[in-house]
C-alpha cells in the first residue's frame, strides 16, 4: 500500500462547519488550494463539483473521496475534512459523511491517482482508524492516525 502521508499537510486537514454536500466541497476545496501545487483554486472547485454531479463520491462508512485530475494541480495532494455531526453526502450506504479526503492532482497521471485512492480507501476502511480520526484533537494528530 502506497503512504498517503506525503501527499498530506496539516494546513490542508480541517474541521468542517459545513452543513451541505456543496459547502463541504467548497470548504474542502478552499483547504486544498493552500497547496502551491494548486494553481487555480476555482478550476479545481468546478472539477470537483463536475465529478460529484456525476456521482456521489460518499462510498460508504461515513467516509467521502472527492477527486479531480486537472492541469492545473502540479502534483497529487489530499486534503482532510471532518464532520462532527454528518453530512448527507448521498452516501452508497445512505450514511451521513463524517470524513472527507479530497484527492487532486495532475490529470496524465492515472496510475499514481489509483495507488493513492487505494491508499486511502485502505486505511479508512478500518474502523479503529475512523474513529481515532473523530477523537483526536488536531490535525498533526490526524496525519498521525493516517499515517
Amino acid at each position: 500500500m502506497i503512504p498517503i502521508v506525503p501527499y498530506m499537510d496539516p494546513a490542508r486537514v480541517v474541521d468542517l462547519a459545513a452543513s451541505t454536500k456543496d459547502e463541504a466541497l467548497a470548504e474542502i476545496c478552499r483547504a486544498a488550494a493552500t497547496s502551491p501545487a494548486v494553481r487555480d483554486a476555482a478550476a479545481l472547485a468546478a472539477a470537483v463539483r463536475e465529478r460529484e454531479a456525476v456521482m456521489s463520491t460518499g462510498i460508504g462508512l461515513g467516509i467521502a473521496v472527492p477527486h479531480a485530475k486537472i492541469p492545473s494541480v502540479r502534483e497529487f495532494l489530499l486534503a482532510v475534512g471532518r464532520s462532527r455531526k454528518g453530512i448527507d453526502f448521498q452516501a452508497l450506504d445512505g450514511a451521513p459523511v463524517h470524513l472527507v479526503v479530497l484527492i487532486a492532482g495532475p490529470e496524465e497521471k492515472q496510475a499514481r491517482y489509483l495507488q493513492i485512492l487505494a491508499g486511502v480507501t485502505l486505511r479508512l476502511k478500518s474502523a479503529e482508524v475512523r474513529r481515532a480520526l473523530m477523537e483526536t484533537k488536531g490535525p498533526g494528530e490526524m496525519l498521525k492516525i493516517l499515517a
